[in-house]
């Protein structure tokens, strides 16, 4: 093949022919061998090897076959086929299997020819082993019949074992077959690969024809464990065709893009629960829209709302402008004074003055000015204003700013309370 002289490789090395020479001792088929041979040699009943499909549950029963001495075992491997899985065919299958050239017609004759043969092989010092590939396919007449061949003993010893191979269906059928699931031994299941274990066997599979082990990138071996659940088969189809996707993009390795086109090819998608490194870049969130306000909100908000601030009329500077400046105040006179003290204080702010001391020289007692009788006045009544409220605000604020740049301060003494009294009472009356 062009593809594979592309990369130097003398044969295909995923290919998912039953071979020895590619079989892969992974933790979990060494643990799986290990247990059903330990049912087999201690001539333990029945035997159960289950796993997804494509986990090389049949090359591991070839291997386990193979494991079995000669001189010990007298081993038979039957594969069941789909419509050839009656009970009686697999009789006379097995029956040939333990050299009997010419089986019953009948059932009781074939149980009595497996009887005889069974025994002659204990006699000779071994111990008979039926295994069943693909035994989910059987019916369950089928499985009710071989297990009556569990009941087989010979001078007080059981003439066979039994391993039965199966997909999960199997373990399903067992189950809910309830002459079957107390005559179960021994029970293994197959594992699927993680990361460490699949890089070891597609690299296996590449030193196994010779061929050069960078052929298969990192992220490519991490893509195909994504894309075939860790299971043998699975990963050989993909690897398989991933290289021809290489081949026909004239690329020395396999990448991701390569295992991710064949397994869209093959329709097959990402397992969902795969643990695997991404290799793209954690998306960036999109930035928030600026924020827009329109000419119409900007009219109709309150100018204090904008500014983040309290409505004008909260510091005490003027009443509401709706209401005739003639009107009795609602306060009493200590807060109307305490409200003029603060009128000083927000005309300062509005324009200090740059060279003359501040307010603050004065040294005054506030409770001692506000139980002064200087404070029992009546105010006149005003003329009313149609001036606009910034207008006076402003008026105000000048007249205070130049009454302040004219006046001459100096400490306050005993004598100057009276003055300092009549200039409050003369400002209150403008």
């Amino acid at each position: 093949m062009e593809h594979l002289h592309h990369f130097g490789l003398p044969q295909d090395p995923f290919c998912n022919e039953p071979d020895l020479r590619f079989y892969f001792e992974s933790a979990s088929h060494r643990d799986a061998q290990r247990r059903v041979e330990r049912g087999l040699r201690q001539r333990k009943g029945l035997t159960l090897l289950t796993g997804e499909g494509g986990m090389g549950k049949t090359l591991l029963t070839r291997r386990i076959l193979e494991s079995l001495e000669e001189e010990v075992f007298e081993a038979t491997l039957l594969v069941m086929l789909p419509g050839a899985a009656d009970a009686t065919g697999i009789l006379q299958r097995f029956v040939r299997q333990i050299g009997c050239e010419e089986p019953a017609e009948d059932r009781a004759g074939l149980l009595g020819q497996i009887y005889e043969h069974l025994a002659i092989i204990r006699e000779d010092g071994r111990h008979a082993v039926l295994m069943v590939d693909d035994a989910q396919i059987m019916k369950p007449d089928v499985f009710a019949e071989l297990s009556g061949l569990l009941n087989l003993e010979y001078e007080d010893r059981r003439l066979l074992s039994m391993l039965f191979v199966g997909s999960s269906d199997l373990d399903r059928l067992v189950e809910n077959d309830a002459s079957i699931m107390p005559r179960v031994d021994v029970r293994v299941r197959l594992q699927a690969f993680d990361m460490e274990n699949a890089a070891a066997y597609l690299n296996h599979r590449l030193a196994t024809v010779q061929a050069n082990s960078e052929i298969l990138t990192a992220p490519a071996i991490e893509t195909l464990l994504k894309f075939g659940r860790g299971r043998p088969r699975l990963l050989n189809t993909l690897a398989d065709n991933a290289l021809f996707e290489a081949y026909l993009e004239v690329r020395s390795v396999i990448e991701p893009m390569d295992v991710e086109r064949a397994a869209a090819d093959l329709g097959i998608g990402p397992d969902p629960g795969a643990t695997f490194r991404p290799h793209t870049t954690a998306p960036v969130p999109p930035e928030a829209p600026p924020m827009e306000i329109t000419t119409e909100e900007v009219v109709s908000t309150p100018m204090h709302s904008l500014e983040q601030g309290p409505p004008i009329e909260n510091f005490g500077l003027i009443p509401e402008m709706e209401t005739s400046l003639g009107s009795p105040s609602p306060l009493d006179e200590d807060v109307g004074f305490a409200a003029t003290l603060q009128d000083f204080g927000a005309a300062d702010a509005i324009s200090p003055p740059t060279s003359e001391p501040s307010l603050d020289a004065f040294e005054f007692d506030v409770d001692e000015i506000s139980a002064s009788p200087i404070l029992e006045f009546e105010t006149e009544p005003v003329v009313e204003v149609s001036a606009p409220a910034d207008d006076v605000i402003a008026d105000a604020a000048e007249r205070l700013e130049f009454e302040l740049a004219e006046t001459e301060f100096s400490p306050i003494g005993d004598g100057d309370v009276d003055e300092l009294e009549d200039a409050f009472v003369e400002l209150l009356e403008e």
